[in-house]
């Protein structure tokens, strides 16, 4: 397969490779294709957890009694709960166990669950839509090093990309790893800092749509100094032309931002949506530098992922590419610096925050369906090898939606242990869903 071809190609191919596994396939909830938007009807929120004990240990003892579910601060009943327990079985076909118990009759996770099947399905996606030159060949050498060894007898697995390469399902270790030699550094998506002005996605939306006064007065200042404008001139804060070329630079990178993190969640979408047709353990490793996800919108994609991930048993885990990262600015990244900006510490600390609203995207996929999200380290083979490991006990927890005003908000999570000592793995939130004739 050559990395020219465009996504949707690959998808298409990668969906053709699975023809033949479609027949023994349990079937996913219903849901819509994406199209910038993904909208799936459900009347409850699904909770992944997963819980360990000091050691890292899975914990597979608790009852529903033993958890406690806030939302939004306020503890709210546990609807419907059910365990599944993951037996390690890489050379055997015998089925592991699944053991549901104490479900609402009317809630989805009641239904009887299938035992999870010896077959094990994983999708490496390597994300070329975002991976920088420092990172895609780090990237490559721990990926071809991870897939050295064969896989399991009963497993099997693909590598994609955004932008084209594909090996299609296969048990041959050797294609997945010349399917990750191919990948190759994409310029299409990467941010250009020698733009006047600089005005990247995040900056975008702390002016745009939170109304910064101190990141606006950082923006006009670099925009001022861009355009070579004189002392006087930067004193004026009134210049209607810096103003304007500011306010158009912020439009653009917002409006293309908002629509690279749609695509990568469609394509995201689509491949889950893939996985969740076929029988017994189905994983999704994604192996990116992050992306941010900042409009309600595109939030809103991300949390209706987890969601329909969680009913179909389709566990996301994720490594953040970058390696361990200190967060200072380089003088790469400093561009022309804003005076202002230095002397008050905003454009660091609007540079932590970005780095760290870019992890939360790949954390919260991770955490809502039970994955892995390995980050802030330069061991990026341990981390692939990391990853395969599911969770021994997983324990599914539902909310209902029945007293939830549908206004499309966010909801804050957290969920805590009647027990202590032990550490909680758990969904951070969900958006409410929005009134039928208020879709678009």
């Amino acid at each position: 397969m050559q990395t020219n071809l465009t996504p949707i190609t690959a998808i298409i191919f990668f969906l053709l490779s699975l023809v033949s596994l479609q027949g023994a396939a349990q079937q996913p909830q219903s849901a819509q294709p994406p199209s910038g938007t993904i909208q799936v009807d459900v009347n409850v929120v699904l909770l992944p957890v997963v819980v360990r004990d000091a050691q890292g240990h899975s914990v597979n003892t608790l009852t529903k009694e033993d958890f406690k579910v806030f939302d939004q601060g306020k503890q709210r009943p546990v609807s419907g709960f059910s365990i599944q327990k993951i037996q390690p079985v890489p050379n055997e076909s015998r089925p592991a166990e699944s053991s549901p118990s104490q479900s609402s009759p009317a809630s989805p996770a009641s239904t009887p669950q299938p035992a999870i099947a010896a077959r094990r399905f994983t999708v490496f996606l390597f994300d070329d839509r975002h991976l920088g030159p420092g990172e895609l060949e780090p990237v490559k050498k721990a990926g071809a090093q991870m897939l050295e060894q064969p896989l399991a007898d009963a497993d099997r697995a693909a590598v994609l990309s955004f932008l084209g390469v594909n090996s299609g399902i296969t048990h041959d270790h050797a294609a997945l790893q010349a399917a990750v030699l191919k990948l190759q550094m994409q310029q299409r998506f990467q941010h250009d800092s020698h733009q006047c002005p600089d005005i990247d996605y995040y900056t975008a939306d702390q002016i745009l749509n939170r109304h910064s006064p101190t990141e606006y007065a950082i923006a006009w200042q670099k925009t001022a100094i861009c355009q070579h404008l004189s002392e006087r001139a930067l004193q004026d804060k009134t210049n209607k032309i810096v103003d304007q070329t500011l306010q158009a630079a912020a439009i653009l990178s917002l409006q293309a931002g908002d629509q690279d993190a749609r695509d990568t969640l469609a394509y995201i979408w689509n491949i889950i949506q893939t996985l969740s047709k076929l029988p017994g353990q189905r994983t999704l490793v994604l192996i990116s530098p992050g992306f941010l996800s900042l409009s309600q919108d595109t939030m809103n994609m991300e949390s209706q992922i987890v969601n329909f991930a969680a009913a179909n048993n389709v566990t996301i885990s994720s490594i953040d590419a970058r390696g361990l990262y200190s967060g200072i600015i380089s003088a790469s990244q400093s561009g022309s610096g804003s005076i202002y900006g230095l002397m008050t510490g905003q454009e660091q600390e609007s540079h932590n925050d970005s780095l760290k609203a870019t992890a939360d995207t790949m954390a919260e996929l991770a955490d809502g369906t039970g994955g892995t999200f390995v980050h802030n380290s330069n061991d990026l083979e341990g981390g692939f090898r990391s990853l395969m490991a599911l969770p021994e006990c997983l324990y599914l927890l539902e909310l209902s939606l029945q007293n939830v005003k549908p206004n499309g908000t966010y909801h804050p999570l957290k969920v805590e242990l009647t027990q202590h000592g032990l550490r909680v793995q758990a969904r951070r939130g969900y958006f409410a869903p929005l009134p039928p004739n208020s879709r678009k």
